[in-house]
């Protein structure tokens, strides 16, 4: 009986003790299946840049967006700085605007690093392209299917001009010398309408001048402070609009072919990652006072062929962007 009662205590240590490694060893799975799943998931959330700050580490520490002057403009619209206060927010990062005095100090921002988006002319985004490697990214328009818009050379409604050919010996004005609907197409229409070389265009007119911006040159008409002048259609849309002018300020003598809108674009050497998050805030963004200023509906994707034409145009002056720019 004794020696019973020891096979059959043996026997019940045995299999406790089994019983007790084989617990032990579901506990260190279940550990290492728990370590291997908090490692899968600490991977996953770097790969997102979720607990990271990995993917923003190269980041700029702030954004500067460029933009130029409207009339008698010396500080940034309410709108703009809305703009970039909404983007600072969605971006998690500071965010300033650069209020650059022309077309070719933005282009020279750029170029320096100063600025880190802007909203170019198709001109001056073209020669930002050569000279500051500013990649386009965004164009404001009505729609995705129209993106374009002209060139116009118009006078005061009761002038008696009829064409280009009527304001010979009268005072013109251009835009900016990178505008494109300013002065590169309406300076090639002089070309092709009269008859006459680039170099004779400045002899045409009795004064020719840039005023500065589009605002500048429709006001003036609508004023009757000038005869004729070359202005953007987008533009003068706005300020219909806006009430600034009326339909019966001026009349319009002379028109472009279609012209790609102006483009907004960044610096080819931002982190790849913020230039994502840069064109999802504009393809999303929303705010019908900032659209109404800029004379768009919203922003869509475009590519940097679209502003061919404008490098054609351009080339046919045979002029250099330095001659362009005096």
């Amino acid at each position: 009986m004794k020696r019973f009662c020891k096979v059959l205590f043996m026997l019940f240590s045995v299999s406790f003790a089994l019983l007790f490694l084989v617990a032990c060893g579901d506990d260190n799975q279940e550990e290492e299946n728990g370590d291997e799943k908090k490692s899968a998931e600490a991977k996953s959330a770097e790969a997102d840049g979720e607990g990271s700050d990995g993917d923003k580490s190269k980041w700029p520490e702030k954004i500067s967006i460029g933009v130029i002057p409207s009339e008698d403009q010396a500080t940034v619209s309410d709108r703009v700085e809305n703009f970039a206060s909404e983007m600072g927010e969605e971006l998690e990062i500071e965010t300033e605007v650069f209020l650059g005095t022309d077309y070719n100090a933005v282009i020279e921002a750029m170029r320096t690093e100063e600025i880190d988006i802007a909203f170019f002319g198709p001109f001056a985004y073209v020669l930002a392209n050569e000279r500051s490697d500013a990649e386009v990214f965004a164009i404001g328009a009505e729609s995705e299917d129209d993106i374009t818009y002209k060139s116009a050379i118009i006078v005061p409604a009761d002038s008696e001009a009829e064409s280009l050919e009527d304001l010979k010996g009268k005072d013109f004005l251009f835009v900016d010398p990178a505008s494109t609907s300013g002065h590169i197409f309406p300076r090639a229409k002089v070309i092709e309408e009269l008859g006459v070389t680039n170099d004779e265009v400045e002899s045409v007119f009795g004064s020719l001048s840039f005023s500065g911006s589009h605002d500048s040159s429709i006001l003036a008409i609508a004023n009757g402070d000038a005869d004729g002048a070359a202005i953007a259609t987008d533009v003068l849309n706005a300020m219909l609009d806006q009430g600034l002018v009326k339909e019966e300020d001026y009349k319009i003598v002379s028109e472009s072919d279609p012209i790609p809108r102006g483009p907004d674009a960044y610096r080819s050497s931002l982190p790849e990652d913020l230039k994502e998050k840069i064109k999802e805030f504009y393809y999303n963004y929303e705010d019908e006072q900032f659209f109404e200023e800029r004379g768009i509906k919203g922003f869509y994707p475009v590519e940097d062929s679209a502003f061919d034409v404008v490098r054609d145009t351009a080339e046919k002056l045979e002029m250099s962007p330095e001659e362009l720019l005096k």
